[in-house]
């Protein structure tokens, strides 16, 4: 099985290079962060016909998550059940009967002494003691979405331009290092060594892909689990370089 996770930047206005990701058929599972569609309004009838299954947790002009599978989706839980949260960021489900999969879309947080700040580390704590439950499971789980955290110095193109910036503050990176501390695995960095790959080149600034001016801000997490069945883990950078792109590149995992 192949699975992509892709921050999409608005499924409508991206929606014509993301139809040629599903045309493609490439990846069996796609997880789909920034929607920023309501769900009831999510135009399904765009993607019907690629042969995915679709679920959707969506929010009007911001946020908003969706799996697309070509195998079963069951088991959807839509919102982090420890954090009570107006904004659609996570969805969870089972695929094919037997991985588990969770969709998340973290909270940005602007900078450090913004109040977007706290709300960015009370989601982040909330996330903790939830997935704390499935980090020992005998079930196969896999996290994937945008983190919005750069986890160390290796995963910016340029640190200090970052100093006071919620995607690398040390709040941020303490959290999410405690996820590996405890057993999940960041699989790209696992596969890649000390390798520079960013997820993550903005619109701003003369070429910033070609001058590899990004920011590793997308990761698959792994328990041993499903570590055992995963493969490879590759940056996809196609949906970046497309002809209208999201400001992302996709992160691909393979599993058996």
């Amino acid at each position: 099985m192949k699975i992509l996770t892709l921050n999409i930047n608005s499924i409508r206005a991206h929606a014509e290079s993301f139809i040629d990701l599903l045309r493609g058929g490439e990846y069996d599972t796609i997880l789909v962060q920034e929607l920023k569609v309501e769900t009831a309004n999510f135009p399904h009838n765009l993607f019907d016909e690629y042969g995915y299954n679709i679920k959707v947790y969506g929010q009007k002009s911001w946020n908003g998550v969706a799996v697309f599978s070509k195998y079963s989706i069951e088991d959807v839980t839509m919102g982090l059940p420890t954090y009570p949260d107006i904004n659609a960021r996570f969805i969870e489900c089972v695929i094919n009967g037997h991985i588990r999969v969770i969709n998340v879309y973290m909270p940005n947080g602007d900078t450090v002494d913004s109040p977007k700040f706290p709300y960015k580390l009370e989601w982040m704590r909330a996330f903790t003691d939830y997935i704390s439950q499935y980090v020992n499971s005998p079930e196969q789980v896999i996290i994937g979405g945008d983190f919005n955290v750069a986890l160390t110095d290796a995963d910016v193109w340029k640190p200090a331009n970052y100093v006071g910036i919620a995607i690398a503050a040390p709040a941020a990176r303490e959290i999410m290092q405690s996820w590996l501390d405890s057993g999940w695995t960041d699989v790209w960095r696992k596969m890649h060594g000390d390798e520079i790959g960013y997820t993550w080149y903005g619109y701003r600034g003369r070429d910033t892909v070609g001058n590899n001016q990004g920011l590793r801000l997308d990761y698959f997490l792994a328990n041993p689990a499903a570590m055992t069945s995963i493969k490879h883990c590759e940056i996809d950078i196609s949906p970046r370089l497309a002809a209208k792109p999201t400001d992302h590149c996709g992160l691909m995992l393979k599993m058996d």
